[in-house]
């Protein structure tokens, strides 16, 4: 009985687990969306592009959730098909022409879907078992149902102008559920409503040109924040290398240039010269000096020592909030040469 629940749950879930790599589909329609709103890839994308590149690996990952999921979904198909095997099929991969890219396929898995001559009509329904109420299930699922409208309306327009498309969610309410017991379905819990777009939600075809771009030379992903270099690719490894020599002479050439003006603002200055010419340089002596100006921290120590509670409120009311741009810190070490 258990192998055969395991069979029903997984196998028609094999080509959706394959299909990770290489390929965007409708669980990755509310990233595709954030994707075309951002104009950018944001890093929380990172990761499931990196599977998408066969960067990484896809962390296969079931719980008694999922599977009373997927035991719903097939349930569901049983239901709306009532065996009608020729126009009805169960998760189908649909692969689009107009959204694909070079380093990229857009597809879809349809949970169910059927097609129909005689009113040239495709159906797609998208179940979801949830304990939430349908109206919040519909909010959280809307960019992958208007990801299955857009597939929907591409086969449309190759079978004809006539032809059109019917979006479907089949959501089944898992409020009150032990999981832990026998799984069971019933009818009763199952609310299917059409979902309509009558405008655009997202750009499709802009957000996979940017994660087309971005996939061009999207060539490492380390979820850790420090990583050796020997784990980079061997043409990253040769560039940070040839970085760090270049670093290294700058600095090299940084510690002699300070030797020398020491050495020779000690000989200007004993020989009375204040400034030697040439024709593109000039080296000129500045004295020493003294500035005289207001220990602002020697002052807020002693008050916050005499008197805390105004020292607190000059803080408070003259605060200031700096903000400083990101950069690249390098650090070379220096060559030990005993010569």
């Amino acid at each position: 009985m258990e192998q055969e629940k395991e069979k029903i749950t997984y196998a028609h879930k094999a080509d959706v687990i394959n299909t990770r790599v290489g390929c965007l589909g409708g669980s990755d329609a509310k990233m595709l969306a954030q994707i075309d709103n951002l104009g950018s890839i944001p890093t929380s994308a990172y990761k499931r592009l990196a599977v998408c590149k066969g960067l990484i690996a896809h962390e296969s990952m079931t719980n008694k959730a999922m599977e009373y999921g997927d035991f719903v979904e097939q349930k569901v198909f049983e239901l709306i098909s009532k065996g009608d095997e020729e126009h009805f099929e169960s998760n189908p991969c649909w692969v689009s022409e107009k959204y694909s890219r070079k380093n990229v396929k857009c597809i879809d898995h349809v949970d169910v879907t059927c097609t129909y001559d005689e009113t040239q009509t495709i159906y797609i329904w998208e179940v979801k078992a949830s304990k939430y109420p349908t109206s919040t299930v519909r909010q959280e699922y809307k960019a992958q149902l208007y990801h299955h409208t857009l597939f929907g309306r591409e086969k449309c327009a190759k079978l004809g102008r006539k032809w059109k498309c019917k979006v479907f969610l089949a959501h089944y309410n898992t409020d009150g559920i032990d999981l832990e017991q026998e799984f069971t379905f019933d009818e009763s819990r199952l609310t299917i409503q059409e979902v309509k777009f009558n405008s655009r939600l997202f750009d499709m075809d802009n957000a996979m040109d940017l994660v087309d771009n971005f996939l061009e030379t999207f060539d490492f992903y380390s979820e850790n924040e420090i990583i050796s270099a020997q784990y980079l690719p061997e043409k990253i490894q040769e560039q940070f290398s040839s970085i760090a020599v270049v670093m290294r002479e700058i600095k090299e050439r940084e510690n002699r240039i300070n030797e020398f003006k020491k050495k020779l603002y000690e000989f200007m200055v004993q020989k009375g010269i204040k400034s030697v010419s040439g024709e593109d340089y000039s080296f000129s002596v500045v004295m020493p000096t003294q500035t005289t100006t207001f220990d602002s921290k020697a002052y807020l120590s002693e008050m916050e020592e005499k008197h805390p509670r105004v020292a607190k409120k000059l803080k408070e009311q003259y605060k200031k909030t700096t903000n400083k741009s990101g950069y690249l810190s390098i650090k070379v070490k220096q060559n030990n040469n005993n010569d």
